[in-house]
């Protein structure tokens, strides 16, 4: 039976299953709108292939009109989904729409009618002619078959129009794609010009749906080579655009296949230039990045980058791109803007740090003060002892009225109640420039000095001392009520533990451009290099046959200069007679 099928119509056949066959390859894709026109493309090429094999099979020529009309079922619509088929891939989705759909259907709806009733008007077909010998029917076309000609060529026109257009918007990857499509979709177009023309080598016969096989191939070639329908192009681009994070595709070649504007932002470069660019010519200032390309896992790093004198975060995540064969085929790197957190966490360190700081502070005073309580208790428990006992002495000489004894009591109670003041006074200093932050400013030393020396005035003379002052002072940042502290500290000390009668000298330099040195020199015998490092620590007194007080002085002076960003020290060789210089420095700004 075989035998009696004309080798045209098998051919037609042949043409129907390559349709049909494209369809159940794009089915798995039919969720996407550019599929399901390209599906209803080559259904309606199917159906005008089994038309057109249906008529060759006939001899009779009726049957053969019949079979021709047929075929409009799938020729009227061709041009209409391959239109949409191509704006639907290059995502012109205004042009989608319920509307333009409808509009469309008019003349190929038209059209169906106008052929099944050609006998009552000849507006499709003036006049039919059949060749017996070739089995082949000949049509002088009508006035309409020319306007949907027209409308056809028009529509397939745009088509192609919308993927030409297309080409510049891709990298070269994607415009594989469309010269694929371009080349695949201009076949039949090509075909239908030569049939209709009469320029055909075997007249009468219409190669438009072999054609549409070769398409066909074309198209699945495209599939498997360059996954289209994978990802429309153009929707991953303006996808891509509109992210804020930067994207970067780089080919197996390591060359950059496409970057969004975030990228180029934040790297910094040009797209024209970056196109097609070796990767690690694109990030060469960023070689961290580079050396992290090589990973063939997915990667994550940080990179920063300075910009307008403010440090930006970025979060590097790259991936490898996987095919359909499990193989490496490029990387993904997907750049995000991490500089809000990261300030955060910078924020939340410093202030973390600065809290463990101040618990530190905070320590060491409750330190100072527990070990100072301690070693000051048994005193105060007996001056206040002696203070309540000689309260019951003084009762029992004023009845008897011993005047003189009476005296001597009060003075004792006196003396007594001074050394409990002076003992609080230390502590109250002590807890004060631990907790209190002051403001720094420039400071008149000169007149600091001064007020410091008049509450000193008493034991200045009680020993005799010589103050040598300097001419000119150096000014530094600083709080005076603190600063007087300082020098009272350093004065008293050095009349004490200074030569007979003490004879001191107190000057300043300046060191660099934004510090001053203050210094105070005595002519004692001075401190050896082993008892110098005591100095400064709480309670510590180096004579105590000569200490009044109870070794915070240099405690405070430390805690005080530290406070106000400077720092304290001594130098003395320990030989008698050449003294010792204790001093600070502070800044000037």
């Amino acid at each position: 039976m075989l035998e009696s099928v004309p080798i045209k119509s098998i051919i037609q056949i042949i043409n129907a299953m390559a349709a049909i066959g494209l369809v159940a390859i794009l089915w798995k894709y039919r969720g996407r709108l550019t599929v399901r026109f390209l599906i209803a493309l080559e259904l309606c090429a199917a159906v005008w292939s089994i038309s057109y094999a249906g008529e060759f099979v006939t001899n009779n020529l009726q049957h053969k009109i019949f079979w021709s009309q047929l075929s409009y079922l799938g020729i009227a619509f061709i041009p209409v989904y391959f239109f949409f088929f191509t704006t639907s891939f290059s995502q012109k989705s205004k042009l989608i729409n319920v509307k333009y759909l409808t509009l469309s259907y008019i003349i190929p709806i038209a059209t169906l009618v106008m052929v099944f009733t050609n006998g009552s008007h000849h507006f499709i077909w003036e006049k039919i002619t059949y060749t017996v010998e070739t089995n082949i029917i000949h049509y002088q076309y009508g006035w309409w078959f020319w306007i949907f000609y027209s409308y056809t060529l028009i529509l397939i026109a745009s088509g192609l129009y919308n993927l030409f257009s297309s080409v510049g918007s891709f990298t070269s990857y994607y415009k594989s794609q469309i010269v694929i499509l371009f080349t695949g979709s201009s076949i039949p177009i090509i075909a239908n010009i030569l049939y209709v023309s009469k320029f055909n080598p075997f007249p009468g016969f219409d190669w438009t749906t072999i054609s549409f096989v070769i398409t066909g191939v074309f198209i699945t070639f495209g599939i498997y080579k360059y996954q289209i329908f994978e990802l429309v192009p153009l929707a991953k681009k303006k996808l891509i655009d509109t992210m804020g994070d930067g994207v970067i595709v780089v080919n197996e070649k390591g060359l950059v296949e496409d970057l969004n504007p975030a990228s180029l932002k934040i790297l910094g470069v040009n797209k024209k230039k970056s196109i097609n660019t070796p990767i690690q010519n694109v990030l060469k200032e960023h070689a961290q990045l580079v050396q992290s390309l090589n990973a063939t896992e997915e990667k994550t790093l940080e990179l920063a980058t300075g910009k307008n004198g403010h440090t930006l975060y970025y979060q590097v995540r790259i991936s490898p791109i996987i095919n359909r064969n499990r193989i490496v085929s490029g990387k993904l790197i997907v750049i995000n803007d991490v500089t809000t957190i990261r300030e955060a966490e910078i924020k939340l360190k410093h202030s973390n740090q600065q809290l463990i700081r101040e618990i530190k502070k905070n320590e060491k005073l409750i330190e100072d003060l527990d070990s100072f309580a301690h070693t000051v208790a048994h005193d105060l428990k007996n001056t206040l002892g002696s203070i309540y006992s000689s309260t019951e002495v003084i009762t029992e000489s004023i009845e008897d009225g011993n005047k003189e004894l009476t005296k001597e009591i009060a003075e004792l109670i006196r003396e007594m109640s001074q050394k409990t003041v002076q003992v609080t006074n230390e502590m109250l200093k002590m807890a004060t420039a631990g907790h209190h932050d002051v403001e720094k400013v420039p400071v008149n030393m000169e007149l600091i000095l001064a007020e410091s020396m008049k509450q000193l005035d008493d034991i200045i003379k009680q020993y005799n001392a010589t103050i040598e002052l300097p001419s000119v002072w150096n000014s530094s940042l600083g709080y005076a009520p603190w600063l007087e502290e300082v020098w009272i500290n350093y004065i008293s000390n050095a009349i004490k533990y200074g030569g007979n009668p003490p004879v001191i000298k107190i000057g300043s330099e300046k060191l660099t451009r934004n510090k001053v040195k203050y210094w105070i020199r005595d002519n004692g015998n001075g401190i050896l290099p082993q008892d110098q490092e005591k100095l400064f620590k709480k309670h510590t007194r180096l004579n105590p046959e000569k200490a009044v007080g109870y070794g915070l002085g240099l405690s405070i002076v430390k805690r005080i200069i530290e406070k106000l960003d400077g720092t304290v020290g001594i130098e003395s060789t320990g030989i008698a007679g050449e003294g010792t210089e204790f001093y600070f420095i502070l800044p000037t700004r």
